[in-house]
């Protein structure tokens, strides 16, 4: 049996197994051509031009580096080898992340071809292809699609389990992908709770192939297998990271992760009240679903709560501790399409007219949202059309000093080698957590003091010129800390920009 054939979302339906396979490739063409198109378009930020920093290193290095950061290693160390392959430009390095997103895809059909109908596959499909929070993540050289693929596969195999428990390969299947979905992120573990409650729920009823016993070994086996990075684990613990850049829970923060997951766009920033019914109809659907849910194995439980658990979950955490990052609910967001399929295929016959209407509002919904993403928000950092005009302008000799981390990384990625920035870390920044050899910082060659400027420093420079790269808005730079500097050029990048200064 072909490769396509194992994702067979027709069941049950006459030849199905050819137009199966022209079914399947008409939805990769669709979702990869999204998740291709503009996929260089954005300016690489500094969450991804940290990823590409780190995974420039030897493997060990990595491990170290990534120890002394908050999350853990995979993703760094299959981008490493990606980068070797590949490359390292945009499309390069996100190209990883789009073709683990369109993976994820393709196991959340594999699990509807499991616990639903071949019309709910369709829906789905169409839905997945065009989802716009999935479309964002494919957009970033980041860890959270690669994660998705691990939690969803392990999701199919869990399924398979219950449904065939004499197979043995299931239960080993399940703690490979849930050890390395442990080793790419730590929200892992949210999935992990799902998947508990659906199997309680399961034994609880009786329904469930799925021992005790074999249910808390492959657990055990997860745990064992997660060891080795437990010292490391600890040790990020240790240094108290730093979680004041995330805003904390609020009504509007709510309104706003609501609109994004149920099929909107991050990029519009706009958590007006008529921009909810797409959430409203999310949770009309999970209801739906589970109500009408009559078999044996209540999969309507696992569908569900593979969102709502996780969103509960860190809605809870967040009244503690600021932990609301759209990102981290990626992998979760997968049921959503999923969750709306299986709903309208539950009303097409009896309500097809509405259906086809709900249908049609939420593509073109989704449609918007993905124009959306297209366009450049206003007063966006583009640093890389600055370090473009400054490689035309540097003199060998300059001296380039960005005012923040933050800008510092990605800001490297663009000039590479050629003309090396430092880090302004005076009274007129605020050094981003773990200074000086935590976080982004590891990744700053030592000592790093040779890579810092601080006021004294700037006091004594021995160069001649320096470029300045702040914020448009913001007005301390150097003429602040000495006056022999006079200012004699500005080059433009988005709300950046650099500033020529010239010794008098």
């Amino acid at each position: 049996m072909s490769a396509l054939a194992h994702f067979a979302f027709f069941t049950n339906v006459p030849g199905s197994k050819h137009s199966d396979r022209w079914a399947l490739l008409a939805f990769l063409a669709l979702a990869l051509s999204v998740r291709f198109y503009t996929i260089d378009w954005s300016p690489i930020w500094y969450d991804e031009a940290f990823s590409i920093r780190i995974a420039h290193e030897a493997p060990t290095q990595i491990l170290a580096i990534a120890g002394k950061d908050v999350h853990p290693p995979l993703y760094y160390l299959i981008l490493h080898y990606w980068m070797h392959w590949f490359g390292d430009s945009v499309a390069s390095v996100r190209s990883l992340g789009a073709l683990a997103d369109t993976g994820a895809l393709l196991f959340c059909l594999k699990l509807l071809s499991l616990v639903s109908t071949s019309r709910a596959s369709c829906i789905a499909a169409l839905l997945l292809a065009l989802f716009p929070f999935s479309v964002g993540a494919s957009h970033e050289a980041r860890m959270y699609p690669l994660l998705g693929l691990w939690l969803m596969a392990a999701t199919v195999v869990l399924v398979c389990w219950n449904e065939m428990p004499e197979r043995k390969r299931y239960p080993l299947m399940y703690v490979l992908l849930m050890s390395m979905a442990f080793y790419t992120h730590y929200f892992a573990a949210l999935c992990v709770l799902t998947h508990w409650l659906f199997w309680l729920q399961m034994q609880a009823r009786q329904k469930t192939g799925i021992s005790l016993q074999g249910w808390l070994k492959v657990n055990v086996a997860i745990v064992l297998l997660f060891l080795p990075w437990g010292p490391f684990l600890l040790g990020q613990l240790a240094i108290n990271p730093d979680f004041g850049w995330i805003p904390p829970l609020s009504l509007e923060s709510a309104l706003e992760l609501n609109r994004t997951l149920s099929f909107g766009s991050a990029m519009a920033n706009n958590a007006s009240l008529w921009q909810q019914w797409p959430a409203a109809v999310v949770v009309f659907c999970a209801v739906v679903v589970v109500l009408k849910d009559r078999s044996e194995s209540r999969y309507s439980w696992l569908l569900v709560g593979y969102i709502f658990v996780p969103v509960i979950a860190l809605m809870l955490l967040a009244l503690f501790k600021p932990v609301i990052v759209y990102r981290y609910f990626y992998f979760a967001a997968m049921a959503i399409p999923l969750i709306v399929a299986v709903a309208l295929d539950a009303y097409w016959r009896r309500r097809r007219m509405l259906v086809t209407v709900v249908l049609l509002a939420v593509v073109l919904h989704e449609i918007h949202s993905l124009y959306a993403m297209t366009r450049t928000p206003p007063g966006e950092a583009r640093l890389d059309l600055l370090a473009a005009n400054l490689q035309t302008q540097v003199q060998l000799g300059d001296e380039i000093v960005v005012d923040s981390m933050f800008y510092y990384l990605p800001l490297s990625y663009y000039l590479k080698a050629q003309s090396a920035p430092t880090i302004y870390i005076g009274r007129f920044t605020t050094k981003i957590w773990g200074y000086p050899k935590y976080g982004a910082w590891a990744l700053i060659p030592q000592p790093v003091e040779l890579n810092v400027r601080d006021d004294e420093a700037l006091m004594h420079l021995a160069a001649k010129r320096v470029w300045w790269i702040t914020k448009k808005s913001k007005a301390e730079d150097i003429s602040f800390i000495s006056q022999r500097w006079k200012r004699q050029l500005t080059l433009e990048g988005g709300r950046m920009e650099a500033r020529l200064y010239i010794e008098e």
